[in-house]
């Protein structure tokens, strides 16, 4: 038997790839380069560069079971990339944080912001742009 339902680790890999696709598109459609990480940079999931401006993404998927967990460790992971990303040419870098949909949790935004990460899904990536 298995500890971790192997239909739900696909479910995941494949909303995983799925935000991550969409999020490179609209990084592509407002005119930036998605990059992925070189061998010294901190292993997040997309960054760009906009001006001496990086944006630097974890991705998460989450289902109703995993959701505060999945995005707990999200915001961890993206404020260390944050803190360790250090690319020739910029001066702030901006921590995104990018799950499949909406939290259940309302406070979820909120707690983005005081940390000065956005908290975004598909259907606002491009507002990341304005």
């Amino acid at each position: 038997m298995f500890e971790v339902d192997p239909d739900l680790i696909d479910r995941g890999t494949a909303a995983h790839m799925d935000v991550q696709d969409e999020l490179a598109e609209a990084v592509r459609s407002a005119g930036a380069e998605p990059r992925s990480p070189a061998p010294h940079d901190p292993q997040f999931d997309v960054a760009w560069q906009n001006g001496d401006s990086a944006f630097v993404v974890e991705v998460k998927s989450m289902t109703k079971q995993n959701e505060d967990r999945q995005l707990r460790l999200g915001l961890g992971q993206v404020l260390s990339y944050a803190f360790l990303l250090d690319w020739p040419g910029t001066s702030d870098v901006q921590p995104v944080l990018a799950v499949e949909r909406p939290p259940a949790g309302e406070y979820w935004s909120e707690l983005c912001k005081e940390h000065g990460v956005i908290l975004a899904w598909p259907g606002v990536f491009e507002d990341l742009f304005d």
